[in-house]
């Protein structure tokens, strides 16, 4: 009995390793040049950024306001853009936001607070404690990266129910 079991056991063993020396058919080839690397344009260094989420709302998508080029907008009027949504080309193809919409009388409300070693804070005439994660991460990500040019500074969410702790921007999201 115990030669008949070796025999498959060692039949086994050798067509294994005849399969790995033969390399399954798959023939050398040499290198193939496929020419230069992929290249993408980032919105960034002088332009300034709004952070809305895709049209499935689950990533955040970078879209650039036009015409400032080289300026510093100030932070309450890019809160006060990003509240307002998406409009220009960033409707047109469907980007989304998980923010409020806020009234003229609420825009009054706004507030950002100058940069600090800590970050910076934005209140906001709502509540935050509920917001969802992106939502967050729109103001997160919009203030926090235009607050000091090529720096991603920690951002406050104050709101009229409680104050976040300050976070970072995560692209990721």
């Amino acid at each position: 009995m115990t030669r008949r079991r070796t025999r498959p056991r060692a039949a086994a063993v050798l067509v294994g390793c005849a399969l790995l020396l033969t390399g399954c058919g798959i023939k050398r080839t040499g290198v193939i040049d496929s020419g230069h690397a992929a290249t993408v344009k980032v919105p960034g260094g002088n332009s300034t950024v709004l952070y809305f989420l895709s049209k499935e709302g689950d990533r955040l998508v970078p879209s650039p306001i036009t015409g400032f080029e080289g300026h510093h907008i100030n932070p309450v009027v890019l809160v006060s853009l990003l509240l307002n949504g998406p409009r220009g080309r960033a409707g047109e193809v469907g980007l989304t936001t998980g923010l409020p919409r806020i009234t003229d009388r609420m825009d009054e409300e706004l507030a950002v607070s100058p940069y600090s070693h800590e970050g910076v804070t934005v209140r906001l005439p709502f509540a935050v404690g509920n917001l969802p994660a992106p939502a967050r991460m729109q103001l997160v990500c919009t203030v926090g990266l235009s607050a000091v040019p090529d720096t991603v500074s920690p951002v406050t969410l104050q709101g009229t129910d409680t104050t976040l702790a300050p976070a970072d921007c995560d692209l990721k999201r």
